[in-house]
């Protein structure tokens, strides 16, 4: 069973920490993420290890997970790499795998700044520009058992997601769209899909914040809720970038098509 309770739900928000990144200042407005400054650190929380695959250089990630355990990517069970990705040797991304993530692109030179894998497998990979994040950073998310987690991360971006927090929580709800700072675009193709961008410390935020089946279908049994969400805020002029980057996370998690949800 999924937090079904108040009191589970609390047990089960403390596991999967690191996911929680929605914090409501105002009653009915969603604060957005800004600059991440929370580090993980080499060798303790994680190691990576330069190889090469399917004709490009690839880093791997092993991750010291909240259950104690190592998460290593093994080489020879690595799922097939993007089909969209760039021409090896002509590519502005450098291409990282990780557990429960997958393969995740990110600009040439940034570094990982941050891996975390919760006893329930909420997960979150932060990178930041060689600059710093105050100068770039992309944050990918994947929460894919935790109820309250999951809620918690789409309140006041996903349909129905505010309503079922406040519920099960007490805790206010987020109206759908009104964000701190305001989203400068934003746009619903289906219930499971937010895609959105807004300014934060000097830069643009591009965002897509997906589940596997609608919240409406929690506790329905019409499908496995799962989250997954990528937050890019990338410097001037690179949109195109940041159209691939959403792009191939949409692609890597299907909205609204995984009712077997997104496994940990």
């Amino acid at each position: 069973m999924r937090c079904p309770g108040i009191f589970k739900l609390i047990f089960v928000v403390m596991l999967c920490s690191p996911c929680l990144s929605a914090l409501h200042a105002t009653t009915g407005v969603r604060e957005l993420r800004s600059t991440p400054d929370r580090h993980s650190a080499p060798d303790a929380d994680y190691v990576l290890h330069a190889t090469s695959y399917g004709g490009a250089s690839v880093t791997l990630i092993d991750v010291h997970a909240g259950a104690g355990d190592w998460l290593r990517a093994d080489p020879a069970k690595l799922p097939p790499f993007p089909g969209d990705a760039p021409v090896a040797g002509k590519s502005p991304w450098q291409w990282f795998y990780g557990a429960i993530a997958g393969w995740m692109p990110v600009p040439a030179g940034w570094r990982l700044q941050r891996a975390e894998v919760g006893m329930d497998g909420g997960t979150v990979y932060t990178y930041a520009s060689p600059d710093g994040a105050s100068a770039g950073w992309i944050t990918f998310t994947v929460i894919p058992a935790c109820v309250g987690c999951m809620l918690d991360e789409t309140n006041g971006l996903l349909p129905g997601a505010g309503e079922r927090l406040a519920t099960l929580t007490g805790s206010p709800e987020s109206s759908l769209g009104q964000t701190h700072p305001l989203m400068s675009w934003q746009s619903r193709p289906d219930e499971c899909t937010a895609l959105f961008r807004y300014r934060s410390d000097g830069l643009t935020v591009h965002a897509a914040v997906l589940s596997s089946v609608p919240i409406a279908a929690l506790g329905s049994q019409k499908g496995d809720l799962a989250v997954a969400d990528v937050y890019a805020a990338l410097p001037a002029g690179k949109s195109g970038a940041a159209d691939y980057l959403l792009e191939h996370f949409r692609q890597a998690f299907p909205a609204c098509r995984s009712p077997n949800g997104w496994p940990g």
